[in-house]
């Protein structure tokens, strides 16, 4: 069941490969269609990027400007003052500067975006998991967060809301209480870079009351455009002022910039592109449910997760997606806390849905027991 290009594609435990990487080793010339990748199929507008091949001869030749410039943009995107704003390329750029400046020990939950399991072993911090169990949607409570955070003496927590690559939420209601329950702690950092895509109300509005608050953001998963590299945190101003410091001059390229302050007076393009996104999850969601073998939880992302019966290789059935039905997907086994036998499956359009449920209620219908 496994080509030879395949098998060289996912040879490396750290990551799957780029969509590049997949496109030049399928045995056709048609793209595979990619469910890998979370992405935004309603944006951005055919306007956006006419700006952009116009533009582009200066943007190449041109610096970008400096982060203040940045940073009121996102201000005016955001409604979030720019003072409480820091700017970066992509998250992974935030993640590794918070990440060495960290006290330890620090905890995160598991399985969960593969840049906050290992930036931190990587940079000495000591880091404890806290796992997340299918048996409730791998939804954590307040009282069980805090209770490890009290056990292990954690100084720096991570939670990703919504999470990456499960889909769960906390309440916006019980993130307040997690917020005020550990406001001892030296930081508390929230990875929304997927919230736009949920019903919870962000957690930025209250940096000024958790001075220990930083709050992690990615415009790059929001417009759907991750090859941008454009992230921004949220923080208390001081803490914004000694983080800036950190980051060099020129930090934002020049098309990322020049997207940025186009999208910042987008911001009604933005949500109604959200809302179709939300539309198609859960169509997406319903359909999934209906195929043996395979267990869907809730999600309030741009992707699903999904659980194999114990007799399905998730491996094996990526491949065989792959290979006979062009359907990229993501087997969660390189993640901490996951196994091959669960999937992340993108929202993509509700045509491409169909074509990816139809291949699994194919493949998993004859698949052995």
């Amino acid at each position: 069941m496994h080509s030879n290009s395949t098998q060289s594609l996912f040879a490396t435990e750290a990551h799957n490969p780029a969509f590049f990487a997949v496109r030049k080793a399928m045995p056709t010339k048609q793209d595979p269609i990619d469910f890998c990748v979370p992405v935004n199929r309603h944006f951005p507008p055919a306007s956006l990027l006419e700006d952009i091949r116009e533009a582009l001869p200066d943007i190449v030749k041109y610096y970008p400007d400096y982060a203040e410039v940045h940073q009121q943009a996102l201000s005016i995107l955001t409604r979030i003052p720019a003072s409480q704003i820091i700017v970066a390329n992509g998250s992974t750029e935030l993640i590794t500067l918070i990440c060495q400046r960290a006290e330890g020990p620090m905890a995160t939950c598991t399985p969960t975006f593969g840049q906050w399991t290992d930036l931190p072993q990587m940079q000495g911090v000591p880091i404890h998991f806290i796992q997340r169990q299918a048996g409730n949607d791998h939804v954590l409570s307040v009282a069980d967060i805090v209770a490890f955070v009290r056990k292990y003496h954690i100084r720096t927590l991570v939670l990703s809301n919504p999470n990456n690559p499960t889909g769960a939420v906390m309440a916006s209601q019980h993130v307040q209480q997690l917020l005020e329950q550990l406001a001892d702690l030296s930081a508390i950092i929230l990875d929304e870079s997927f919230i736009d895509y949920s019903d919870v109300v962000s957690a930025a509005n209250l940096v000024e009351v958790a001075r220990n608050l930083i709050v992690v953001k990615s415009l790059g998963k929001s417009l759907g455009w991750h090859g941008l590299r454009l992230g921004y945190a949220v923080t208390h101003e001081q803490r914004a002022i000694e983080l800036r410091k950190q980051l060099p001059c020129w930090n934002i390229n020049g098309l990322a910039a020049f997207v940025l302050q186009r999208v910042a007076d987008m911001r009604s393009e933005l949500n109604a592109s959200f809302e179709k996104t939300r539309r198609d999850r859960q169509a997406f969601v319903e359909s999934l449910a209906t195929i043996d073998r395979l267990r869907v939880f809730p999600s309030q992302t741009n992707f699903v997760f999904a659980e194999l019966d114990p007799g399905v290789s998730g491996r094996a059935l990526r491949d065989a997606l792959l290979e006979q039905h062009g359907c990229f997907i993501r087997e969660c086994s390189n993640k901490r806390g996951s196994s091959q036998r669960y999937l992340r499956l993108a929202v993509n359009l509700p045509a491409e849905n169909e074509i990816l449920v139809n291949a699994l209620q194919m493949l998993l219908a004859k698949w052995p027991t």
